[in-house]
């Protein structure tokens, strides 16, 4: 008893001595100042937009759409399937076969008429920049004056715009005749015109009737007698009268 006595004044006695712990200040005791600053610091971090803080629900991907694909390899399949069927009777030739073929293409494009065709197109595709126009060019006497006697047909009738049309058009044809590759289908009056395969002394001729065409195509502007006259004299001026049959003008 005297022990316990002993032991118990001796914690007693130690926890009087210890240092009593800090108080803790309680979960409600936030003050109005601490929530300002809280809110402050919010509206900081959102207005800086470092931070991502509003998110949108972004739809899933689509899966891509491969049905026709798979639907072009079956195709295939079926096609090489069938020339496979149809070729397997000759197969054991078939190589001597492809030799053949390689070798009669071979002399194909070595042959003179082939090789000049071939560098004729391919003249006429990539170096047009490069031409220049030959010798002087003219229709000749019979064509002319069928032409003007055509045109003069149109004109007593009135049909100006008409005799120059056909003015342009059969000029265009006479020029296609003298140099195939100077004319295209895609070409427009102008094209012609600027073309460097033109002859330069058919040039005025050429543009005075493009130019009244225009008008009366594009325009609505009709042609009249005027410029019947106009497009007339510059062709007969380019064929040249003594060329042309006696009693033309």
């Amino acid at each position: 008893m005297r022990a316990t006595a002993i032991t118990t004044e001796a914690s007693a006695s130690a926890a009087a001595s210890a240092p009593s712990p800090v108080a803790q200040p309680a979960p409600d005791s936030v003050t109005a100042a601490d929530v300002s600053s809280a809110e402050a610091l919010i509206r900081k971090v959102n207005e800086n937009g470092l931070l991502q803080t509003r998110f949108t629900n972004t739809p899933p991907p689509k899966e891509a759409d491969i049905g026709w694909l798979k639907a072009f390899l079956e195709w295939l399949g079926k096609v090489s399937k069938f020339f496979g069927d149809l070729l397997e009777p000759i197969a054991p030739i078939l190589p001597w076969l492809l030799y053949l073929l390689l070798f009669a293409l071979v002399i194909l494009l070595l042959s003179p008429l082939v090789r000049a065709f071939i560098a004729g197109k391919v003249e006429r595709l990539f170096q047009r920049d490069g031409l220049k126009a030959d010798a002087p060019w003219r229709p000749t006497a019979e064509t002319a004056a069928a032409l003007i006697e055509e045109i003069d047909a149109l004109a007593e009738k009135g049909q100006y715009d008409e005799a120059v049309h056909l003015l342009l058009k059969r000029s265009v044809a006479d020029l296609n005749a003298y140099r195939p590759d100077l004319v295209r289908k895609h070409y427009s009056a102008r094209d012609i015109g600027k073309h460097p395969l033109l002859p330069e002394d058919a040039r005025p001729a050429y543009a005075e009737i493009t130019r009244w065409a225009e008008k009366s195509f594009f325009a609505g502007i009709p042609v009249g007698r005027e410029g019947f006259e106009a497009c007339r004299k510059a062709y007969v001026d380019f064929v040249a009268s003594e060329h042309l049959p006696k009693g033309t003008k």
